[in-house]
């Protein structure tokens, strides 16, 4: 059976490889790849935390009954945090300023790589563990809110 751990830490990669190749077309100075893989890349993220904002946090809440404090409530702080940036990104993507996009995504992976290591090592398996024999169909829902 596949985990809520494994499938969202999968996500992670395929996401942050996005990001790699927004972030590699700044460089090169290519707006067109940039635009498309900036968009990509936010729009892939976004929906992303709305999984865990709309499925997974409020599972583990109802099972744990952390719901002032505790993991999920920091994720959700640290999301918070990236909305500005992602405003920062889309407005380096439409003045077509690469160095800025970079700044941005540089500035994006200082709150990213750590938020991320502390869902893949801490979150999730939380969460697989709070969820049980109700993991695989919570994991069901959140494939369908992906496709």
């Amino acid at each position: 059976m596949e985990s809520i751990t494994a499938w969202m830490q999968q996500d992670h990669v395929l996401i942050d490889g996005i990001l790699e190749r927004a972030t590699a077309a700044a460089q090169a100075g290519d707006f067109a790849a940039l635009e498309r893989e900036a968009a990509l890349f936010l729009q892939r993220l976004e929906r992303h935390i709305d999984m865990e904002e709309n499925l997974l946090f409020p599972a583990f809440e109802e099972r744990t009954g952390m719901t002032a404090a505790g993991p999920s409530v920091q994720m959700r702080a640290e999301h918070e945090q990236m909305q500005g940036i992602f405003l920062q990104m889309r407005a380096a993507v439409a003045a077509k300023d690469g160095a800025g996009y970079r700044r941005a995504s540089q500035a994006l992976l200082e709150v990213l790589v750590p938020h991320n290591l502390k869902e893949e090592q801490m979150m999730y398996p939380m969460l697989d563990d709070a969820m049980g024999a109700d993991a695989s169909a919570l994991l069901a829902d959140v494939k369908e809110m992906a496709a």
